[in-house]
C-alpha cells in the first residue's frame, strides 16, 4: 500500500502535466508510425491542427482549469471535508466514481447548453479520429468539472490523490481516441474504448448526445445516454469544418453559435440560443443536429 501511496504521489505531484503531455504526444507519434507502417492515409494538416489547439489552449488552462480549481478544492479540503483521514482503499475507488461523476455531468451538459457546446464542439471539430484529437479543445471547455469535483474534497478525499486519478483518467481519455483498435467485444459493453467512444464523435442521428462518460459505461447506462455500434461511426460535427488554421478553429463554436443568434430579431430570442439546447430554434428551423432531432432543416 505505501508503495501504491508513492506512485499515486508521483503521479499527481508536480509531473503530472509532463506525463499527460509525454502520453499525448507519445500517442501522436506511435500512431503515426503506425500508419506509416500499414500504408495507410493520414490527415497530417488536421492532426496539426489538433496539436496547435491543445498548446493555446493548454497554455491558458495553467490558470482556468488547473490553478483555480485547484485552490477550490485544498480550500474545500483543508475547511470543510467530513472525514479526517480516509484509508487509501477507500479514498482510491471513491475518487475514480466522483472523477467518473464529475465528468459525465460537466461533458454533458456541454451537449445540450448553446453556450457550453460552442466550447465544446472545438473538440468535435475534427472529421478524423485519432490520438491528435484527443486534446483538441477551447480554453473554456470543461470548467463545470472542477465544480462536480468538490464533493471529493468534502469528503475528504486528498488533492494529490484526487489530482492523480484525473491524470490516469485523462491517459485513459486519450488512449481511447485511438483510430487503430478495433473492437473489443464484451469490453465494449463495461468500458469507454475507442470505438466506444468514436461513437460519441459521430455524427449520425443515432450516435448524437450519446457516450460521454471518461473511462466506464457506468453513468451513462445509469443515466440512459449509451449508444452501442450499429454502422461505423462517422466522426465530426453535423455542420462540417475544413479550417486546419489552430488560430481560426478555435471559434468555429462560437461562430456556429453567433450564426444561429443572428437569425432572431428580438434580444429574448437571442440570448435564449445561449442556454436552450443546440438543436433549439426560435423559428423552429433547426441550424444544429437536424439529423437527430427531425425537425425543419433552412433550405
Amino acid at each position: 500500500m505505501e508503495n501504491l501511496k508513492a506512485a499515486l504521489e508521483f503521479i499527481g505531484g508536480p509531473a503530472a502535466l509532463w506525463i499527460l503531455g509525454g502520453v499525448y504526444f507519445g500517442s501522436i507519434v506511435a500512431e503515426r508510425l503506425w500508419y506509416l507502417w500499414k500504408r495507410r492515409e493520414y490527415n497530417s494538416a488536421d492532426a496539426w491542427c489538433s496539436v496547435g489547439l491543445n498548446l493555446i489552449s493548454s497554455v491558458l488552462n495553467l490558470i482556468f482549469a488547473i490553478l483555480v480549481p485547484l485552490a477550490f478544492y485544498v480550500l474545500v479540503f483543508e475547511e470543510f471535508r467530513l472525514f479526517d483521514s480516509l484509508a487509501l482503499w477507500i479514498a482510491l475507488p471513491l475518487a475514480f466514481l466522483l472523477h467518473e461523476f464529475a465528468y459525465y455531468w460537466d461533458h454533458r451538459l456541454g451537449h445540450r447548453i448553446g453556450l457550453l457546446w460552442a466550447f465544446h464542439a472545438i473538440h468535435h471539430s475534427s472529421n478524423e479520429f485519432n490520438h491528435s484529437t484527443a486534446a483538441r479543445g477551447f480554453v473554456l471547455d470543461g470548467q463545470l468539472k472542477a465544480l462536480f469535483a468538490l464533493p471529493a474534497a468534502l469528503i475528504g478525499v486528498e488533492p494529490i490523490i484526487f489530482i492523480a486519478v484525473s491524470v490516469l483518467t485523462n491517459a485513459f481519455g486519450i488512449w481511447n481516441h485511438a483510430s487503430w483498435v478495433p473492437r473489443l467485444g464484451w469490453i465494449d459493453r463495461v468500458l469507454m474504448t475507442p470505438k466506444m467512444h468514436k461513437v460519441h464523435h459521430a455524427n449520425q442521428p443515432q450516435y448524437i448526445d450519446r457516450n460521454y462518460s471518461q473511462v466506464t459505461l457506468l453513468f451513462d447506462r445509469l443515466f440512459g445516454s449509451v449508444a452501442y455500434i450499429e454502422e461505423e461511426p462517422d466522426p465530426g460535427l453535423v455542420k462540417r469544418v475544413y479550417d486546419n488554421n489552430p488560430f481560426t478553429a478555435q471559434f468555429a463554436g462560437l461562430k456556429q453559435l453567433k450564426d444561429r443568434m443572428d437569425t432572431a430579431a428580438r434580444w429574448q430570442d437571442k440570448l435564449a440560443y445561449l442556454w436552450r439546447p443546440p438543436e433549439w430554434s426560435h423559428d423552429g428551423v433547426c441550424r444544429s443536429d437536424c439529423p437527430k432531432y427531425a425537425v425543419t432543416q433552412p433550405t
